[in-house]
């Protein structure tokens, strides 16, 4: 019942004109991002590119598996962008993971308004922009090095 509820109460958000929600199909919202390496990475600054966003938390065994996939799809597409945004989870915490881990591609720390222009019901979920900004796939659920080129090459 408390699920039922919850779920009615996102998709009321979603429905607000007050702030955009990614859905397949749509423009994606525009989001600028910490980089855990110092800097900010602003979506908006990949236009004519695709980009490859992944919703990940330390806490998450299947995103902790699907990194080094991610690295490596990275590493032989870069012409793609590539970032990995830490959801759900305290800022240092995150941070200590993402230099334990060491990803290929940018990891960065998600706000709250990350967080409700990027929904999950479960990590790790990836989304996938084309070159025209919108939001061609999402992807719930672990990833590996072909699943993405193949959401890549679809979208």
């Amino acid at each position: 019942m408390l699920a039922v509820g919850l779920l009615i109460g996102w998709i009321l958000q979603s429905d607000s004109s007050s702030s955009a929600v990614a859905t397949q199909g749509e423009p994606a919202p525009n989001f600028t991002v910490e980089l855990v390496e110092g800097g900010t990475y602003t979506l908006s600054e990949s236009v004519g590119q695709k980009v490859v966003v992944n919703l990940w938390a330390s806490w998450c065994p299947p995103c902790r598996e699907e990194i080094p996939d991610i690295s490596i799809f990275a590493e032989a597409n870069p012409d793609i962008d590539v970032i990995g945004v830490a959801v759900e989870e305290p800022a240092q915490t995150a941070i200590d993971f993402a230099n334990e881990i060491g990803a290929s591609y940018p990891l960065a720390i998600g706000t709250e308004e990350f967080e409700d222009a990027y929904p999950n019901f479960g990590l790790p979920v990836t989304y996938i922009i084309d070159e025209d900004g919108n939001v061609a796939t999402v992807w719930n659920g672990i990833v590996d090095q072909f699943v993405l080129d193949d959401l890549v090459k679809s979208s």
